[in-house]
């Protein structure tokens, strides 16, 4: 009854309320095993080399004896080397003491029959057929010890080779093991470690600190997470640690692990964020500009104050509205996103938006896609600078300058007409005086000073109406070179009664796209001012007056070129020379003549550049590019 007691008792299994199952054993759980083999073969021999090993200790079986008839078996041997007691007779193993099992291996039922025929009966025996059991069950037992140290081999390298934090402490805090990353972030060995607290380790206030939540874990038995700092050596550390109880088989705390994994960089990397954030924000916040973002659905996300002084919206009104409706023209900002989407950007972008009471707006807006790290594309940011009382205070400028202009402009007609007329005056004077006297010198004489007034006004008027009006040039097929000729023909005849040539030098071609009377005007202007400047010169005995033009084809370009070898001009008389009502003519020129040249080549797309020296003559070039 006993016995049966203890094998019920062994195979009854309970378990701890929220624990691991725990297997009860019976009394003779405890007792240990001497046994003796019989029949010294080659399984007796490989029985003997798995009981040598250190690793089968714990199943508290010893081996005390080996019995064969054949004094050389190999388990003979073996036992011999080990020290085992031998013989050929197995009834003398009887008298071994403590024997308590007898290990048949012969296969021998004669063998087996006298074993239970001799034993004493506080011997057990196992023949051949129980011993391949056991050598099964020890087979298994070795196979588990392998896989056991193989496991704590690999668990010894994964805490050795471990980049965090991993140590053992027991239930008063002191350290059973540490690993080599624990050593590097504390500074010390593992024999300055093992057997330490914290407070005979780290300073009072850390050795409190994490005291406190050992003690937290002791307390409720659970894995438990924390955030610790510890400086150590003058560098501060920032740690993500768990806590977590070690349970023996009945479930009982006998100590517990700490696993730390470094956070410094991480948490110093959200520091830099947060203050990043706290620097952009404080931009939003202090920003003269009106600063929008909006998602990929044109819906505003970000709405700074600068834009509530603005427009006289609250950020929590408009957060969430779509952007269209502070526009004044909608489809304007449709056709600048689709700008904003083929370059990525715009700058200084003109825009009327309207503010929550209708007032109008005008804003220069910079506008540029919204992307993350990866360049996908969020949405847009928007900077608007509020431009609508400078364009006011710009406008009042203008305003003034054309005022100031058109004063300018009335003075210098004024100035002109005077001339002219008091020209006109002198010739009906003489014409009036030639005609009571009928004198016909003082009569032809008047009568041209009255033509020359005639057409003076009649060049003043031109030239007003080609200064003040803008006109947009109208290109047919031209032939350059009879564009000069024709021009120079208006002006030749007058040229010659004063001994001045005028010649012509062209680059033959096909007829190019321009607008002969844009350019037929400034190139008349040019050869007139070139004979002028011939007449004002006295020209050395040999030296003749002489007015050239070229017109000349240059990578896609139409040059005309006219040179004269007249009076030339000073530096400072060549830097007026196309400001408005400047003359070196005194009384005979508008002072617009060039001013009006410059005009209408710029009008069509070209400009005009001059060289001259005092006493050698200008150089008067217009460059216009070919209308395709």
């Amino acid at each position: 009854m006993n016995r049966q007691r203890d094998i019920e008792t062994e195979s009854r299994v309970a378990h701890n309320a929220g624990g691991p199952p725990i297997i009860r054993r019976g009394s003779q759980s405890g007792v240990p095993l001497r046994a003796a083999i019989i029949g010294g073969g080659k399984a007796c021999d490989d029985l003997l080399i798995l009981f040598s090993q250190e690793r089968l200790k714990r199943l508290n079986m010893e081996i005390v004896g080996v019995a064969d008839r054949v004094p050389t078996a190999p388990g003979i041997s073996r036992a011999q080397q080990m020290g085992i007691f031998t013989t050929h007779d197995f009834k003398e193993l009887y008298r071994i003491p403590g024997l308590n099992l007898l290990i048949e291996l012969t296969g021998s039922n004669q063998v087996r029959e006298e074993i239970i025929r001799t034993k004493p009966l506080d011997i057990s025996s196992i023949d051949h057929r129980g011993a391949r059991l056991l050598w099964d069950l020890i087979q298994i037992e070795n196979e588990k010890q392998q896989v056991r140290r193989e496991a704590e081999q690999k668990l010894r390298q994964f805490l050795e080779s471990a980049q965090d934090i991993i140590c053992i402490k027991d239930l008063d805090g002191r350290y059973l093991y540490v690993n080599p990353a624990t050593m590097h972030y504390i500074s010390k060995t593992r024999e300055e470690l093992i057997g330490k607290t914290d407070a005979e380790i780290f300073k009072a206030p850390l050795a409190r600190a994490m005291a406190a939540h050992d003690q937290q874990v002791l307390d409720q038995q659970r894995t438990l997470f924390f955030n610790e700092k510890m400086t150590v050596n003058g560098q501060t550390f920032h740690f993500h640690t768990v806590r977590f109880p070690i349970l023996n088989e009945q479930g009982e705390m006998t100590s517990f692990a700490v696993m730390a994994r470094d956070m410094t960089e991480e948490i110093e990397l959200q520091e830099q964020v947060r203050r990043h954030k706290e620097y952009l924000e404080n931009i939003l916040a202090n920003s003269s500009d009106m600063i929008i973002t909006t998602n990929l659905k044109g819906r505003i996300v970000t709405f700074n104050p600068a834009g509530e002084r603005m427009l006289g919206h609250t950020r929590d009104e408009i957060i969430g509205q779509g952007i269209d409706r502070l526009w004044k023209a909608p489809e304007a900002r449709r056709k600048l996103m689709a700008e904003v989407k083929q370059q990525g950007a715009v700058s200084n972008f003109p825009v009327t938006l309207v503010s929550k009471d209708g007032r109008n707006v005008e804003i220069r807006l910079s506008l540029s896609q919204l992307k993350d790290s990866a360049g996908r594309v969020l949405g847009t940011v928007g900077i608007s600078r509020d431009v609508t009382e400078e364009n006011r205070l710009r406008q009042q400028l203008m305003e003034q300058e054309r005022l100031a202009a058109v004063g300018e402009t009335v003075a210098g007609i004024t100035h002109c007409i005077k001339n002219v007329l008091n020209g006109l005056k002198g010739g009906s004077y003489m014409l009036n005086v030639g005609l009571k006297r009928n004198n016909d010198k003082l009569v032809k004489e008047g009568w041209d000073n009255v033509q020359k007034g005639i057409e003076r006004i009649s060049r003043l008027s031109l030239d007003m109406l080609s200064y003040c009006r803008d006109r947009k040039p109208t290109p047919v097929p031209t032939d350059p070179v009879k564009l000069v000729r024709d021009t120079i023909d208006l002006i030749s005849a007058s040229a010659a009664k004063d001994g001045i040539t005028v010649s012509l030098k062209g680059d033959k071609g096909p007829s190019v796209m321009m607008d002969p009377d844009t350019v037929g005007r400034a190139l008349l202007n040019l050869i007139s001012n070139a004979v002028d400047a011939c007449r004002e010169k006295s020209y050395a005995p040999g030296e003749t007056p002489a007015v050239n033009v070229r017109v000349k084809r240059s990578n896609g370009e139409l040059w005309f070129v006219v040179a004269d070898n007249g009076v030339g001009m000073t530096e400072e008389t060549r830097s007026k020379l196309f400001s408005r009502f400047f003359s070196t003519k005194e009384g005979r020129g508008t002072g617009l003549g060039l001013c009006v040249t410059q005009k209408l080549v710029k009008e069509h797309g070209g400009y005009v550049t001059v060289e001259s020296s005092p006493g050698k003559g200008s150089v008067f070039t217009i460059r216009i590019k070919e209308i395709k």
